[in-house]
């Protein structure tokens, strides 16, 4: 839970033993960040190339105040890192109240296009989800949004990929 942490603290050296202890056990990293963190997690996917790093909330880009830069450009650069993936999740309790999903819109579209359905990880986000929609609502919407794909690359994003990084086995 980077969020709250100032930018540079992951990349000091007792965070970096921690993160090497993570790699070395085959873990992967989930990182709760906002948008001036995503050059941390740049510097430790480069640091850590076997490290499997996920960014948590797409990043939390502010989309209640629509902002997308930097936080777009940002993310183009860290998704250059071969062993990031990024969750979409919790992106209705970043938007405004009364969301709509075409405020969500470009956001899923820029995720997707800069890390491809092959990196993304959709998740529910509950209980916090239920801040700002119900689990069926925030589904719904998310499947509408991700509605361009066939059934097997939408298979994987909505579980498959998730199953394969995390080594989870039925």
């Amino acid at each position: 839970m980077l969020q709250d942490l100032p930018s540079g603290w992951i990349v000091d050296a007792e965070a970096r033993l921690a993160l090497a202890a993570t790699d070395a056990h085959g873990l992967v990293f989930d990182a709760l960040i906002r948008p001036i963190h995503l050059a941390d997690v740049t510097a430790l996917a480069m640091a850590y190339p076997t490290l499997p790093i996920v960014i948590d909330h797409i990043g939390k880009p502010d989309i209640a105040g629509d902002m997308r830069e930097p936080w777009a450009r940002d993310l183009v650069r860290t998704a250059t890192c071969p062993n990031v993936w990024c969750k979409l999740f919790g992106l209705v309790t970043e938007a405004a109240a009364g969301w709509q999903s075409a405020n969500l819109a470009w956001y899923v579209d820029h995720v997707v296009a800069t890390f491809g359905p092959d990196r993304l990880l959709w998740g529910s986000d509950w209980p916090v989800s239920l801040l700002a929609s119900d689990y069926a609502g925030w589904l719904a919407t998310a499947d509408q949004l991700l509605g361009g794909f066939d059934d097997a690359t939408r298979s994987a994003m909505f579980g498959g990929t998730a199953a394969r990084l995390y080594g989870i086995t039925a």
